[in-house]
């Protein structure tokens, strides 16, 4: 028996359970930078696509068992399932284990299950893997891409507030990653490679229904045109994604979203709480490196002098980074078109001031504030 129990102790890996589900947001974020590295795992635009996927998309409805099952039992089970490799045991509505077919049938386990057919608690993976149906894809992905192989194999369970809804299986989740990689590139602006228009839309009007609080930032290059018309499109094109790659660094990987629109307009969806001071990082990042994209001479002088369309000599300053940020509150607006105007005056405000600069619209912010303490 003591052989038994050594061969039992192996298969029930000592490997601890992370919750990553269940975690609060800044617990969760942590965690997530100290043991599983989630947002390396995608490259930014592929994570910020897919973490409007949550888990609930690779649920299959699979019947659970009870830990009193006797093994005979669980063997038919399998036997008529042939495509089914693992049984959660679920006690109360609660999952507490996991038995796989590999676990059942091979030829030393036919051995010991005959001589002990009442076994399901000594065999059962007591430590499998356990996820919220409303985690994001991305951190599921990422917790197996660090952890042990046999999550991947075994599958994992899917709960619902804790208690057992289905289950989920790694080749699931890869076709389910596939797909989403196919829609990323479908709907990525081809110069940058983050998501367009319609991503941007979408996580607009999801946030919408969270009635949740969240900045929209509205980034635009100043002078561009004539920077364009001067330098030539090879070097447009190679300021666009200097400017995507900046503002991208300095959103949390987690709670923002950068989506480029077209041409030189971004649009930076943030709900990381030191969003003003990234804000502020972008304009000194990209007053301290873009630079080195402009010609020596152009940058002593501050700028260039060029015809304009009447034919005229101009002196043109060189490009830098306006950005228009407006706080929202989702009982203020109903839909991404008006969040999107109101961005887009706030950058125009943000235009006015020559330089790198950043404009916040607090007038809506203050209204609601008023708003909310009269009918409090």
């Amino acid at each position: 028996m003591k052989a038994l129990q050594e061969i039992l102790n192996q298969r029930n890996s000592p490997t601890p359970f992370q919750p990553i589900a269940n975690l609060p947001d800044d617990e969760a974020t942590s965690e997530s930078k100290k043991h599983h590295n989630i947002h390396n795992y995608h490259d930014a635009e592929q994570a910020a696509h897919a973490r409007n996927t949550t888990v609930e998309t690779l649920l299959r409805h699979v019947e659970s068992l009870h830990p009193d099952t006797g093994i005979d039992e669980i063997i038919a089970h399998f036997c008529s399932n042939p495509s089914l490799r693992a049984v959660p045991i679920v006690t109360k509505g609660r999952p507490v284990g996991l038995i796989t077919r590999q676990q059942l049938f091979t030829p030393l386990d036919q051995v010991i299950y005959r001589e002990h057919p009442n076994m399901v608690r000594e065999i059962m993976n007591t430590v499998p893997l356990r996820v919220e149906k409303s985690t994001p894809i991305h951190e599921l992905t990422g917790f197996l891409s660090e952890s042990d192989i046999q999550h991947f194999i075994d599958g994992f369970i899917i709960t619902e507030q804790g208690r057992y809804i289905g289950t989920g299986s790694g080749q699931d989740l890869l076709r389910e990653i596939s797909k989403l990689q196919i829609e990323t590139a479908r709907y990525a602006n081809p110069l940058t490679r983050l998501p367009g228009k319609v991503p941007v839309d979408e996580h607009i009007e999801r946030l919408l229904h969270t009635e949740k609080p969240y900045t929209i930032c509205h980034a635009n290059l100043d002078n561009f045109r004539p920077f364009n018309h001067e330098y030539g499109y090879h070097k447009g094109d190679e300021l666009i994604q200097f400017t995507g790659t900046l503002l991208s660094k300095i959103c949390h990987p987690k709670h923002d979203f950068v989506g480029h629109l077209s041409g030189d307009n971004f649009i930076l969806i943030m709900q990381s709480p030191d969003w003003e001071l990234r804000c502020n990082r972008a304009l000194t990042a990209f007053a301290q490196t873009s630079p080195a994209l402009f010609n020596k001479a152009h940058r002593s002088m501050g700028g260039y002098k060029s015809e304009d369309r009447q034919g005229r000599i101009v002196h043109h300053l060189l490009p830098t980074l306006s950005l228009g940020a407006i706080r929202i509150n989702p009982k203020v607006y109903s839909s991404y078109h008006q969040i999107l105007d109101a961005a887009n005056d706030a950058l125009i405000i943000a235009k006015i001031k020559p330089g790198n600069c950043l404009f916040i619209e607090r007038r809506e912010q203050q209204k609601t504030e008023a708003l909310s303490a009269l009918y409090a």
